[in-house]
């Protein structure tokens, strides 16, 4: 599994985090990387770099993501007080 994403994945700063999975969930992870011989910390960074790739590229998030940003555009208009008024894009 050593290609050259991976060891350059290796590479980058790594910051630890506090996650809590259900038994049965932490289970089948340790399962996993034991049968594929690395770390439980291997298969929960894979699964969600894939989850994200494969979430990110959705048309639901593409959506939600273009609905974020004209929310976003709308409040910095308000909070430079352009004139604007709700519904119109303001140019930034």
């Amino acid at each position: 599994m050593a290609d050259d994403s991976k060891k350059a994945q290796g590479k980058e700063r790594q910051t630890v985090v506090s996650v809590r999975f259900p038994a049965a969930l932490l289970e089948r992870i340790h399962a996993v990387a034991a049968v594929e011989g690395v770390t439980a910390n291997t298969v929960i960074r894979d699964g969600m770099d894939n989850y994200l790739r494969d979430r990110v590229s959705s048309p639901e998030f593409q959506e939600a993501s273009q609905a974020y940003l004209a929310r976003a555009k709308a409040q910095v208009a308000t909070a430079l007080g352009d004139g604007t008024r709700e519904g119109e894009h303001a140019r930034v």
